[in-house]
C-alpha cells in the first residue's frame, strides 16, 4: 500500500513538504513493516519498493530495544541504508523476531498495488499534529540500544 502523508506543521509556521510512504500488509491487512521515511513523489516511493524486492536477499535486519520503553523494534538495512522499519513495537523479543520473519517472507512475493491512500503521518486518519515518520536514511533511530541476536545485530544477513 502507498500512503500520501500531509505536510507536517513546522514551529515557524512554514510547512514541510508532503510525502509518500509504503507499508507492507498481510492478506488480512495486518501491517508487517513500512518505509523508513517518506519519499517526495509517488514514483520514487514505487522505485524504493521495487528496489527492496530486488535486493531482499541482501537485507540486514537489526532487532533492538528502545532504552526509554524497553520495547522491541526492528529495522532493515539494504546496502547500509535503513529502508524498512517495524510498524509497531513489541513487548517481547520473540514477538519481534516472529514479525521480522513474516516481513522477510512477504517482501519478495508481495504484490505492488497502484494508487495511494490519504492518511496521517502514522498511517491512520489525518491529523495536523502528527510527528514525522520514525526513521530515515542511514542513521538508526535515537534512543535504541542494539542487542546481539544471531543473524541480526551481529551483521549476518537474514
Amino acid at each position: 500500500m502507498f500512503f500520501a502523508v500531509p505536510p507536517q506543521r513546522e514551529t515557524d509556521g512554514v510547512g514541510a513538504a508532503p510525502g509518500i510512504f509504503w507499508m507492507l500488509v498481510s492478506p488480512n491487512n495486518r501491517p508487517l513493516g513500512r518505509a523508513s521515511g517518506c519519499h517526495p513523489t509517488y514514483g520514487e516511493c514505487w522505485d524504493a519498493v521495487v528496489c527492496l524486492q530486488q535486493g531482499h536477499e541482501r537485507l540486514r535486519v537489526v532487532e533492538s530495544t528502545a532504552e526509554r520503553t524497553g520495547q522491541w523494534c526492528w529495522w532493515a538495512e539494504l546496502d547500509r541504508t535503513v529502508v524498512a522499519v517495524s510498524s509497531r513495537s513489541y513487548l517481547r523479543g520473540r514477538e519481534c523476531t516472529y514479525n521480522v520473519e513474516r516481513f522477510l517472507e512477504a517482501v519478495p512475493k508481495a504484490a505492488i498495488v497502484s494508487g495511494t491512500r490519504n492518511t496521517g503521518r502514522d498511517g491512520r486518519r489525518a491529523r495536523d499534529d502528527d510527528p514525522a515518520p520514525r526513521w530515515s536514511g542511514r542513521t538508526p533511530p535515537t534512543g535504541i540500544r542494539r542487542l546481539s541476536h544471531p543473524g541480526s545485530a551481529t551483521g549476518t544477513p537474514r
